[in-house]
């Protein structure tokens, strides 16, 4: 048990090591790309440091992946170097055995990180796009993280709701149309209105203040105005998700909220389907990439910061670059949502497979 506390604490220093150099080098330098807006009147370095404070667990959680490989690289390596592994082999120890408090290890910070991107990083992350927009890239239009402009849905099949402004937080629509079309999808008939209002005691939404349009033919139609009128829509706005925030910054949860809605507009969740199966692969992204490396250090036997860092670089960025692929082919309804996300995790399992049974491990 001694030899495997030796090993685990052999892991932290050089994880450690590598998560803040790699961290502070991404930080630093989406710090000085913002920079450029010093000059604009508004923004200052307090709200730059602001905003690289808040984004600073997001980064974290992006680099701990590669931070867990040259761990697991420069223990292996290290050991093999001082004779400590052939040491450890001609006592008995199995080399998967040797493994085992690095992986524990790898384990402990695979849950720390998804603890991060589940309940810290994505409310950091929605002040973070509060800050860029009003004190570093401000815009003519008041910056409103709850309102979401031009909005499009689908709310049967041949029916298409548009929203000028949408708050559900506040459960109003603003400048809305409602368009029912025909089998040959020519619109039939049609309702404008100023508002539509959330009703929690009938659980639907109303027409404020609109006009309802019928198209007879190409020539006739008739009008017919009205204070308030109901609407087909029953979509509770706490199950409604709208907003255009980027799938990779939405917790797991969030997702499966996004995924049921756009599943129940009749909207394509490609793009959220995929994502949502490569997070929950992440946890064994991070083991496999790690196990992918851990026997190189082996084979290479002996010790070298500089080759732990490339081999690490080498293998983190072949594995993001399938993982980018599968997602992009994924996100655009090329394969099964499953395969996007999962396809890299079986690739490179069957490869640490062969390797293992290679290497005799």
């Amino acid at each position: 048990m001694r030899i495997y506390f030796y090993i685990a604490r052999k892991f932290w220093g050089p994880f450690f090591f590598a998560l803040g150099v790699f961290t502070a080098l991404v930080v630093l330098g989406d710090t000085f790309e913002k920079m450029k807006n010093l000059g604009n009147g508004v923004t200052t370095m307090m709200d730059l440091l602001s905003y690289s404070l808040v984004t600073f667990p997001n980064w974290l959680a992006t680099i701990m992946p590669v931070a867990c490989l040259l761990g697991a690289i420069s223990v292996i390596s290290e050991m093999v170097a001082n004779g400590e592994w052939t040491a450890c082999v001609a006592s008995g120890f199995a080399p998967r055995q040797l493994f085992k408090p690095v992986i524990l290890c790898i384990l402990g910070v695979v849950l720390a990180t998804m603890v991060l991107q589940e309940f810290v990083i994505p409310p950091l992350n929605a002040k973070s796009e509060r800050i860029y927009n009003t004190r570093i890239n401000p815009s003519e239009d008041p910056f409103n993280p709850d309102a979401e402009r031009d909005v499009i849905l689908k709310i049967s099949p041949n029916q298409m709701l548009f929203a000028k402004e949408v708050n559900l937080k506040e459960g109003t629509m603003k400048r809305v149309s409602l368009d029912t079309y025909d089998s040959g999808w020519n619109i039939a008939n049609q309702i404008v209105a100023d508002q539509m209002l959330w009703n929690p005691d009938t659980k639907s939404w109303l027409f404020s203040k609109g006009i309802q349009r019928v198209f007879i033919d190409s020539m006739d139609t008739t009008e017919e105005s009205f204070e308030t009128a109901d609407s087909p829509v029953n979509l509770n706005p706490s199950e409604m998700a709208i907003d255009r925030t980027d799938n990779k910054l939405l917790s797991i949860r969030e997702l499966y909220k996004r995924i049921h809605f756009f599943k129940k507009s009749g909207l394509s969740s490609y793009a959220a389907q995929t994502m949502l199966q490569s997070k929950l692969a992440t946890p064994f992204v991070t083991l496999i990439m790690c196990l992918l490396g851990m026997p190189f250090a082996i084979s290479v036997r002996r010790k070298s910061k500089i080759l732990n860092i490339i081999a690490s670089l080498v293998i983190a960025f072949t594995f993001w670059w399938l993982i980018t692929m599968f997602t992009s082919i994924g996100e655009n309804g090329y394969i099964n949502p499953y395969l996007a996300g999962w396809g890299p995790v079986l690739v490179f399992a069957v490869v640490v497979f062969f390797e293992f049974k290679w290497l005799k491990l």
